[in-house]
């Protein structure tokens, strides 16, 4: 603590005020861009969340199944503009995949798994075809139109999740971006202060006689 009085001998004192001038124009130049960068990558996920007009349904529209899915309730009747929303209805999205899946009789199937039950009926509607059995052929392709019709509804739900997901992470990333330039700035500002206290302050050794 004793040394925090001792006057620096005038190089060392401008390098001093550079040091800190040099920290703070850096430091402001960083937190801007980081800032603006961040406001940019939000602002477009969030007009293209706007544009895709998605809107939760109210409350008394939705099933228990749905209301139990966490953030629906707070959300009820809103639309979908930001990150944390699309991640909820990307959730809400799962749910209906799966019930789907159920009401059309394969259970825990998804997009993939149902690939080798539709490559199954396709094999049978060519047997029966071939063997010239017209119930089976018809009942072969019923079952073919139904899995693939679950596996387009598969398809959609899983392309629209992903991107609902994306968003998610892209607005949440660029939050961090825009509280970390935040950061910078104000580390920005207190270089500066420290500049200003060093040269306000005359840190220079006394004039020789």
């Amino acid at each position: 603590m004793k040394y925090l009085n001792h006057r620096l001998s005038a190089a060392m004192w401008a390098r001093v005020l550079v040091l800190w001038l040099i920290l703070a124009v850096v430091a402001l130049a960083a937190g801007a861009v980081a800032f603006g960068l961040g406001r940019f990558v939000q602002d477009n996920i969030r007009t293209e969340l706007t544009a895709q007009q998605i809107s939760f349904s109210p409350a008394e529209n939705m099933t228990d199944e749905e209301k139990a899915i966490p953030g629906i309730l707070d959300n009820a009747g809103q639309p979908v503009t930001s990150g944390n929303q699309a991640l909820i209805y990307s959730e809400l999205i799962g749910l209906h995949m799966r019930n789907a899946a159920e009401d059309a009789g394969y259970p825990g199937e998804v997009y993939a798994t149902l690939g080798g039950i539709q490559r199954g009926f396709r094999a049978a509607v060519a047997e029966a075809t071939e063997s010239g059995d017209e119930e089976a052929l018809a009942e072969a392709q019923a079952s073919l139109t139904a899995v693939t019709n679950l596996r387009n509804t598969m398809l959609t739900g899983s392309n629209l999740r992903g991107n609902l997901l994306s968003a998610y992470g892209w607005d949440n990333f660029a939050t961090g971006i825009i509280a970390t330039g935040a950061f910078i700035l104000v580390a920005a500002a207190l270089f500066f202060v420290l500049f200003f206290y060093e040269w306000r302050r005359g840190h220079l050794p006394p004039t020789e006689a």
